[in-house]
């Protein structure tokens, strides 16, 4: 992620009616890409361990597929995980939270006026959205440094100075 990416990630989307932020899990390498490479690799872990009991030594071959079987799990946990989101719009007078983690999405919807942010962070907090007893996290897939500048963003859009 270059620094205009991360300047927009703080800042939040202005589209004329409302502001919006979206936040991304940062993934280098594309389910295709991960499921070629991990293929690969269970491919020659297969190979050594058939070279292997050919040789005599059969117990090295069920450790590689061992070692197959964890690829696969490493590989589906990536896949269901690889689209994670979290989004914050903020309209007129409502604030709508979305996370997506794995198969599970969550909705929060609350009143823009009786909504507080958290703005003090500790170190590897995330940002603590309240309103009343409601209360939910938000900033999981930004850097904890840029976390305090997030909520401050996010506060001062609650509650623009005129």
């Amino acid at each position: 992620m270059n620094k205009t990416d991360m300047t927009s990630h703080i800042l939040g989307n202005f589209d004329g009616t409302s502001w919006s932020w979206q936040l991304k899990r940062n993934i280098s390498i594309s389910p295709a890409q991960m499921a070629l490479i991990f293929t690969v690799l269970g491919l020659i872990s297969l190979a050594i361990g058939a070279g292997f009991y050919m040789l005599g030594a059969s117990l090295v071959l069920p450790f590689s597929l061992l070692e197959i079987a964890v690829l696969l799990i490493a590989y589906i946990y990536n896949a269901i995980h690889a689209n994670d989101y979290e989004k914050l719009v903020m309209q007129d007078s409502k604030i709508k939270i979305e996370q997506k983690n794995g198969f599970k999405t969550n909705y929060l919807e609350l009143e823009r006026s009786l909504t507080r942010v958290d703005k003090t962070l500790d170190k590897n907090a995330l940002i603590l959205i309240r309103q009343g007893q409601r209360t939910t996290h938000f900033g999981r897939f930004i850097h904890a440094n840029l976390r305090p500048q997030l909520a401050q963003q996010i506060s001062d859009r609650i509650f623009p100075s005129f």
